[in-house]
């Protein structure tokens, strides 16, 4: 398997497992989980950055990283801070979830069609069209937390995966959350 299989699989793991606690302990177990991952994480990356050898993280450094990261550990930091996103701003647990499965979920599946897709963007020549479908059609499966509200979130949050800006990781929560909060603030 390669470096970037491997990674998509791991980051649909990680969200399948984020939803998990969040379903099962709750958003207030879920969002001090997040911000104590995000602290552990920064203090690692400290870490790294000055040359420590940390056994675990050079592991997971050499199995997931991508080799252009700004920073050791920058698409889970993002991946973190996307989920802390939308807890910490939404407080219905289905909003959070069917943002945290769109990231997690519709993310990894967008990248590994894009990985085998043909049809390249025309304003983002590194994304394409395979990979925006795979991100809008698993997107829908956010319809089991929030009803139809899943087909407007899963335009918006293909589109916003398929720019050419900032990390998607952190991009599509962002995005995902700003539609819940400008939705709930219009009904």
């Amino acid at each position: 398997m390669d470096k970037e299989t491997a990674r998509q699989l791991f980051h649909m793991v990680l969200g399948l497992a984020a939803l998990a606690v969040l379903l099962t302990l709750g958003r207030g177990f879920m969002l001090a989980g997040v911000f104590f991952t995000i602290i552990i994480g920064t203090l690692l990356m400290n870490g790294r950055l000055r040359g420590a050898s940390i056994p675990v993280v050079e592991w997971f450094e050499k199995r997931f990283e991508r080799e252009d990261a700004p920073l050791p550990g920058w698409g889970s930091a993002c991946y973190a801070a996307g989920v802390l996103l939308a807890v910490a701003f939404l407080n219905d647990v289905g909003q959070i979830a069917a943002v945290i499965f769109i990231l997690g979920i519709g993310d990894g599946l967008s990248t590994l069609a894009g990985m085998r897709g043909r049809m390249r963007l025309p304003y983002n020549r590194k994304k394409t069209v395979e990979g925006s479908v795979a991100m809008f059609a698993s997107a829908l499966g956010a319809y089991a937390f929030v009803g139809p509200a899943a087909v407007p979130l899963a335009v918006l949050a293909a589109a916003a995966e398929s720019l050419p800006v900032v990390d998607d990781n952190l991009l599509i929560p962002a995005v995902c959350t700003a539609f819940f909060l400008i939705a709930g603030a219009g009904a």
